[in-house]
């Protein structure tokens, strides 16, 4: 695979509000659920903002999966390809963005995640949390073609990249552990 460097493109900003429609889940606490086996998500920087598993209500739509979600109160935006029940009601409720006018695939969605990350983590908090109008309006800068637009393939790749990186030294001690097994046990 060719080296991908972040360096190597022109990058551009681009309005949060122009390529994600933003919502806040209804008005619901983790308290109020049961154990169970369906993320809920709520504000905050660890478990991908998963606070437990739990068991929706009666005919209780669930939040829909493949979108990016915010964290008002440490910027943190996490990637949820599944459907999950969101915190939402107060201040702190999480904030929901879903693709405009493109596909998010898990590449794209985990690379404009950290985008978001790296623009909000030092701009808001517990005393300064981001609401709905403050996300729209923020801008990330992202990778572009000669044309200006969003470069979708060079970050897709760049991510594949990244994920074999960091998937090669496991992969390698696994394959070095079955040449093991294999010789010692005759396999």
């Amino acid at each position: 695979m060719t080296d991908l460097s972040l360096n190597s493109k022109d990058w551009r900003a681009f309005v949060i509000g122009d390529l994600f429609d933003a919502k806040r889940p209804i008005n619901r606490k983790e308290d109020d659920y049961n154990n169970g086996k369906t993320p809920f998500i709520a504000s905050g920087g660890m478990n991908n903002g998963v606070t437990k598993f739990c068991t929706p209500k009666n005919d209780e739509a669930l939040d829909k999966g493949n979108c990016l979600t915010v964290s008002p109160v440490d910027g943190s935006c996490y990637y949820h390809p599944y459907n999950f029940l969101g915190r939402g009601g107060a201040g702190s409720s999480i904030i929901l963005l879903y693709a405009k006018n493109f596909s998010l695939d898990r590449y794209i969605a985990l690379f404009i995640s950290k985008v978001i990350t790296q623009t909000t983590v030092n701009k808001y908090c517990y005393g300064h949390m981001a609401s709905l109008d403050r996300i729209k309006k923020d801008k990330i800068y992202l990778p572009v073609t000669a044309n200006e637009e969003i470069d979708f393939q060079f970050i897709s790749s760049f991510m594949k990249q990244k994920e074999q990186e960091i998937l090669k030294p496991t992969i390698d001690k696994l394959h070095k552990q079955l040449t093991i097994n294999h010789v010692y046990r005759g396999g």
